[in-house]
């Protein structure tokens, strides 16, 4: 083996020094490069502007349920809508912001699965209003008769429930405050399929008073002399709510429903009426009443059309739970009548991490 010259075997133990620094030069390389984090993208910084939330709401429910001239009654466990969900918003310039959210269905009543997806959504809120693409709320809903959706039930409201959309998916929306007054349009974008919903609605907002109206239009199929026929569904909605100083809460909603179908003059017409009352009657008690009326525009011996009530006393301890005793009565044009008794829970909670707006 030939030796190094003593100049090259000098610099190679000057190279093997130099590639292996002592604990203190570590120390001082490891601090300059959490600077250097600190200052860069990924800073923990990036977040002051952000707000993420982790919410729920489990409601189970034990139901008595019977129906009339049938000698039918049971007890079940039931479920009023559990759900869980998670939203985030970012601020990334003045009035800017990137906002999300996703929630899913908790099948309480059954095997406790996550179950289907209610809200799946992701947009940009901005001085100009706010666009959001995916599962969403329609404006029927959100402006008419959400002002209606007061009880501990997953049919309420009871007559809206058989007949206009709560959650749509595939769904582009607009939404703009102007002070008192919030206008929505959206339609549902669905590729190839022969599906569509457009549906636009204002409302107004004053102090104690909101008054909202909607517009829907949307395909539908119904059957006539067993073969499926499809159409057009068009609804005009509107509701009234108004709480007073002494805690009571009065709302009304109202829809108008117009069927035409593919076959040349084949129509009908149909409607929805839900009403509720809200009233604290001792601290932590509260009642609430509603009745409601739903006309499917079918002939009379097809029609599966109803109306009734429901009366509902609520003990609330706390803000986010809440036990509840419902008695609810449909009367069917055609089917056997039913009324069920209802004992339910309900907790929420929402944990909330961030300092955005």
């Amino acid at each position: 083996m030939t030796a190094l010259p003593f100049g090259l075997c000098a610099l190679s133990m000057s190279v093997s020094a130099a590639e292996t620094p002592t604990l203190e030069q570590q120390v001082d390389a490891l601090n300059k490069r959490i600077e250097q984090l600190e200052g860069s993208s990924i800073s923990p910084s990036q977040f002051e502007n952000s707000q993420v939330s982790l919410y729920g709401s489990f409601r189970p429910t034990l139901v008595y349920n019977a129906e009339k001239g049938n000698d039918k009654d049971d007890w079940d466990i039931g479920d009023a809508l559990s759900r869980i969900g998670i939203k985030a918003s970012t601020e990334f310039a003045e009035g800017w912001s990137a906002i999300a959210q996703g929630e899913w269905s908790v099948d309480i009543a059954n095997n406790g699965n996550l179950g289907n997806a209610r809200l799946a959504y992701l947009g940009i809120a901005s001085p100009y209003g706010q666009v959001a693409f995916g599962k969403q709320r329609p404006a029927q809903y959100t402006l008419v008769e959400e002002y209606l959706d007061i009880f501990n039930h997953a049919s309420s409201p009871f007559a809206f429930d058989s007949n206009g959309p709560f959650f749509v998916n595939n769904f582009a929306t607009y939404k703009l405050n102007l002070n008192e007054f919030t206008f929505m349009a959206a339609a549902q974008v669905n590729g190839d399929k022969d599906t569509h919903l457009y549906n636009s609605g204002l409302a107004f907002d004053n102090n104690n008073l909101h008054i909202g109206i909607a517009y829907l239009d949307q395909n539908t199929s119904d059957v006539f002399g067993g073969t499926d026929v499809d159409g057009d569904k068009d609804t005009w909605a509107g509701s009234v709510a108004y709480s007073f100083d002494n805690g009571l809460y009065l709302a009304a909603a109202y829809a108008d429903v117009d069927y035409s179908y593919d076959i040349a003059g084949l129509s009908k017409s149909g409607s929805t009426l839900d009403t509720a009352v809200a009233y604290p009657i001792a601290e932590h008690y509260k009642v609430k009443l509603g009745y409601f009326d739903y006309d499917d525009g079918k002939s009379a011996l097809l029609t599966q059309s109803y109306d009734g009530y429901n009366t509902t006393l609520e003990w609330n301890p706390v803000d986010n739970i809440r036990l509840h005793l419902e008695y609810l009565v449909r009367n069917y044009d055609q089917k056997n009548d039913d009324q069920t008794i209802t004992i339910g829970f309900r907790y929420d909670f929402n944990l909330v991490w961030g300092n955005g707006n």
